[in-house]
């Protein structure tokens, strides 16, 4: 089978570019950042009511559009491309995707709705002290009653999210509990990161009362999917911002002259920048193969491990080209390059590093040739 784009797709990609052109480009981006809001409620409001975003991914029995990965990652590729800061990633990808994953939950029935019409956004909270996505990292408890105390780091969008989905040890295994956003025993502390504009937030819980989701002792199975998921749609984002800082280093060196010449004629340049272009184009190819894949799927496993193993670097190294290529401009603080730069950085941590998903990718592969 050969994948194609269909005029939805277009369709979809040039309503999202429309809007947020319109409502938060970069330099939006960038003051709503440095001015401490993050957030912008009205736009938010924009891609729940008049395009529909936040409802994609939710099922359609749970009032959603129950759209394909590949639609949202042109969302993401899209929202990329200026940087966007909102609480998209958290809300419409992570934790509707955990929620999605218990359907006939009640608390699920009860949450995507809201997280479709755009009137609650929500966030996970798995990555403790350590870092490390790892079930044996998982110190976080849960008592009998409910109760939940730990402390949860590396939040996205911890601060401004109504409920908190935290993956916390009870008697059976790790198990997902909701918290509500001022719970007795919550405490939500917001992180100065290098990225200034994706906020983060650490959480510090004690004895505070939350609702299980799901059946107890079989998080983890939610966890794996939700990073299969994240990753693949987190790698389009990267190819979005890559794709922009290869349009936008490739139109400086056409405009800007030295000897007499503009900088773009000159071969080390040329070279530079065509590797950029097919850095992005690899990435571009990588993403999408992984979110064409079937969800659940052993190709969309392998899917996933490459390109979370592939697109982070990709941003990262495209990121620090754009700065070179831009001189003594690029490395200031009133150029956008170094916000591309501070975000490739986040990113290759948020799920894990790109060395682990290859270490992942490679025990995959070892164990798909052994079996």
């Amino acid at each position: 089978m050969e994948f194609n784009w269909t005029t939805e797709h277009a369709d979809l990609r040039a309503a999202v570019r429309r809007v947020l052109a319109t409502s938060a480009p970069v330099a939006r981006n960038r003051e709503l950042a440095e001015s401490g809001a993050r957030r912008d409620d009205d736009l938010w409001m924009l891609l729940a009511e008049q395009v529909g975003l936040p409802a994609l991914l939710v099922p359609e029995e749970h009032g959603g559009v129950g759209g394909s990965l590949v639609d949202m990652a042109v969302v993401m590729e899209e929202m990329g491309a200026v940087l966007y800061g909102g609480p998209f990633l958290s809300s419409a990808v992570m934790a509707t995707t955990v929620l999605s994953a218990h359907p006939d939950d009640a608390l699920s029935r009860e949450l995507l709705p809201r997280l479709a019409e755009g009137t609650l956004t929500a966030t996970v909270a798995v990555v403790e002290a350590s870092g490390q996505w790892s079930r044996e990292a998982v110190a976080t408890s849960a008592d009998p009653a409910g109760r939940v105390t730990g402390s949860k780091h590396l939040v996205l969008d911890g601060s401004g999210a109504d409920v908190v989905l935290v993956l916390a040890l009870a008697a059976a295994g790790p198990t997902w509990f909701a918290v509500e956003s001022g719970a007795p025993g919550l405490t939500v502390t917001g992180r100065t990161t290098l990225d200034s504009t994706r906020p983060m937030a650490t959480l510090d819980l004690r004895d505070c009362a939350a609702r299980r989701l799901g059946e107890e002792g079989a998080g983890w199975t939610a966890v794996e999917h939700l990073r299969r998921t994240a990753g693949t749609l987190l790698a389009a984002e990267q190819v979005g911002a890559a794709g922009e800082l290869v349009r936008r280093t490739a139109e400086y060196a056409t405009t800007r002259h030295q000897f007499g010449r503009p900088i773009g004629s000159f071969q080390g340049v040329k070279h530079r920048l065509a590797d950029m272009a097919v850095r992005h184009e690899l990435a571009l190819s990588a993403a999408y193969w992984a979110a064409w894949q079937v969800p659940g799927s052993p190709p969309a496993e392998l899917g996933s491990l490459v390109a979370r193993s592939y697109c982070s670097d990709a941003l990262l190294q495209t990121a620090k080209d754009a700065i070179q290529l831009h001189g003594g401009i690029g490395f200031t603080w009133e150029h956008d390059a170094h916000l591309f730069l501070r975000r490739a950085r986040l990113d290759a941590s948020l799920l894990g590093s790109a060395s682990g998903a290859r270490a992942a990718l490679l025990a995959h592969l070892t164990e798909g040739a052994a079996a």
